[in-house]
């Protein structure tokens, strides 16, 4: 089978054995898969991203000095079936799943694996009690977003959010526009989504942000203040003091970028809560002090579980179209090289897949 291999910084057109599913597993064709922010991080800091999944305790995490096959948001097509499968769902229908497969120093993540290969491949093997069946009115490029909508649910889960909060989206690519769907699906806002790009500013709108600005602390201030939480303490206590009606601060890092941290929560009103997505690969400085007087709470996460995918699966199913327009553009594997190329520059681009076969 053909394959996009990585090593070194770079991929190569490979041909690699066709994989052969083992008890519990399906044997299936990757249809298209998608480019995620990590996946970039990976073409430029591989060593440093397996440096820190492995002190972190992830054994199964990629060697990046060995060949590896990139991709982890895939929708597939069903090949075959190993030995001791349910086979829920027939040879030749489309599925989507968790991308964690049992490997031989337990979890591996499929993609980030040097023991199964990810989905920029024209055949790859899926741990079948992870995998999910497209419903027939789910396109297939739709369908191939719910690993990455899973990272949102998982996102908007953890701030516990409720009909008292107001939200500020920092980074309008992929996870921030997913985060602001989220938001919109559960019936939650107002919401007030950051980014420099325009072209970014307007597919959040379409998704349902209430403001779209460029970085302005003073747009953002203000915008806080229309919500009843002033960013000073000063300014917080004399409101609690005078009764008046105030949301409760929540706030999405999407970027990643070095000095982010600090300068939201600066922008932050007191008492706010920031849940950060964004991968920043780089040590970054933050003043607990700072954080200590304005009582702001950071919450890290990291992916999903399986319930949540499954909740994106649903939410996908619901309205399909509403999220299909994220889906920019197509390559194929010889191609791979030049996607990574046109998402690094930003703009108008969201998500753009690869069609392996």
């Amino acid at each position: 089978m053909r394959a996009a291999v990585f090593q070194k910084g770079g991929f190569e057109i490979e041909n690699l054995p066709a994989p052969n599913p083992g008890p519990g597993q399906m044997l299936v064709r990757p249809l298209v898969c998608g480019i995620c922010g990590s996946d970039l991080h990976t073409r430029h800091h591989a060593q440093h991203l397996a440096n820190l999944l492995h002190r972190a305790g992830f054994r199964g995490f990629m060697n990046p000095d060995l060949p590896v096959v990139l991709g982890h948001e895939f929708c597939c097509e069903i090949i075959d079936y190993g030995s001791g499968c349910e086979r829920r769902v027939p040879i030749g229908h489309r599925v989507i799943g968790l991308p964690f497969m049992a490997g031989p120093e337990g979890m591996v993540l499929l993609g980030y694996s040097n023991v199964f290969n990810g989905a920029f491949a024209e055949q790859m093997i899926l741990q079948e009690s992870a995998t999910f069946p497209v419903p027939d009115h789910v396109p297939t490029d739709v369908a191939a977003l719910a690993e990455p909508l899973a990272v949102a649910v998982h996102a908007v889960a953890a701030s516990t959010p409720g009909p008292d909060c107001a939200f500020v989206v920092y980074g309008c690519g992929p996870v921030g526009l997913f985060v602001i769907a989220r938001l919109r699906y559960l019936g939650l806002g107002p919401i007030l989504a950051v980014d420099p790009d325009a072209a970014r500013r307007r597919f959040a709108e379409a998704l349902g942000a209430d403001v779209v600005t460029a970085p302005s602390p003073e747009h953002v201030g203000a915008w806080w203040d229309k919500q009843g939480a002033p960013l000073g303490v000063s300014d917080a206590a004399a409101a609690r003091a005078a009764g008046v009606a105030r949301r409760r601060p929540i706030i999405f890092e999407c970027v990643g970028k070095p000095g982010l941290l600090k300068s939201i929560a600066e922008e932050a009103p007191a008492g706010a809560s920031m849940v950060v997505v964004g991968l920043c690969m780089s040590p970054d400085i933050i003043e607990p002090s700072y954080l200590i007087q304005k009582q702001i709470a950071m919450r890290f996460v990291f992916a999903y579980d399986a319930e949540e995918f499954a909740e994106a699966a649903r939410m996908l199913g619901k309205d399909p179209a509403r999220l299909a327009p994220l889906v920019t553009g197509h390559e194929t594997l010889e191609r791979v090289s030049s996607a990574f190329d046109l998402l690094e520059r930003g703009g108008s681009q969201a998500k753009v897949l690869i069609r392996p076969t």
